[in-house]
Order: C-alpha cells, then structure tokens, then sequence
C-alpha cells in the first residue's frame, strides 16, 4: 500500500517497529544489488544497535506508515567522537520525497548534540544515488574500500565436513549452573 505523500514525522525507534524495520531493509539492501551490505543486514544488527544505541535509531513515518529508518552509533577514539550513520534505508516508494533528507537531518544532529566532531558513512562504490546524496550534504573523501570473497563451495558441500573437525565447546558446570 503507497504511503501518502505529505508531513513526514520522525521519531525513535520502538521496540514495535524492529520488524517492519528490518523486514523494509531486506527489501533494499538484496543479496543481488548489495552484497556486501547484505551479509551485515539481520536481525541481530537491528536488535544490538536498538539495545545499544536507541537515542541513535530513528523512523521516518507518513501518516500512519514506517517509511524509513536510520541507524547510528557514537564511536570513541581517544579524545575524538565520530558519529557514523550505519544504516539508512527509505521504501522504494517514497524515494525523492525527502524522508532520507530529514532522517539523515535528525541524525546529524544527534550526533551533534553527543559531541561528535566528525560524521562518518559507507556504502558501495558503485551506489552513485547514496554517493550523490551524501555528497549534497557535504561529505567528501570517498574511499574505495576493497572486499575480497572466496567461495567455500555449495551448502551440500559444506554440510559434509565432518562433524568431529569441529570442536565443541561445553560450559564449565559453574557456567551452566547460572543458566
């Protein structure tokens, strides 16, 4: 169902809105157009920086719809803060009506308000519409990050490693008494 255009409400994320957050990334960040991007986009990631990060986790909404998310983290080093915009994701629908503008918006100055001196994004060399986006805003210096994959072969394949190569690994009775 198209959201309706108009005023675009920002606000925390809610632990109600972890799935239909990440259910909306899965649809924009796929296997076949982002693989890189896809093997860090799960649930857990969601649910950690939620449970870690909350004042640094937003929605963007349009009437009565989740349309958008951004996601954040502080990152300490030494006497500097830099905030880094993790995640960023608006339904295809709603693209170019301004509800990434006004999440990032939000989130720049969240990380202002924290004391963060520098702000920090990544995304695929090759993704020329977030490039332009950030590049609006002011970002510079892009980097070309290079990611090296190697194919383990097939699941079946990898099913038939023995199971005795692996080690397993049981808690002490200490451990498993506080369980």
């Amino acid at each position: 169902m198209p959201a309706k255009k108009g005023s675009v409400r920002i606000r925390q994320l809610e632990f109600d809105d972890l799935s239909p957050v990440y259910y909306l990334g899965t649809t924009l960040f796929t296997a076949e157009k982002w693989p890189v991007l896809y093997r860090t986009w799960d649930e857990y990631e969601i649910l950690e920086r939620f449970m870690s990060d909350s004042e640094f986790s937003l929605v963007a909404e349009q009437g009565d719809e989740l349309v958008g998310f951004a996601i954040g983290t502080i990152i300490e080093k030494h006497s500097w803060s830099y905030g880094y915009l993790l995640w960023l994701g608006v339904r295809e629908d709603v693209q170019n009506e301004g509800v990434g503008k006004k999440l990032y918006e939000k989130m720049e100055m969240l990380f202002r308000k924290s004391g963060a001196r520098i702000m920090m994004v990544d995304t695929a060399y090759d993704h020329k519409k977030a490039i332009g986006f950030f590049k609006k805003r002011g970002f510079e210096n892009i980097e070309k990050h290079v990611y090296l994959t190697k194919s383990l072969g097939t699941l079946a394949k990898v099913k038939k490693v023995k199971k005795t190569s692996r080690k397993k690994v049981m808690p002490s009775k200490k451990t498993r008494k506080r369980i």
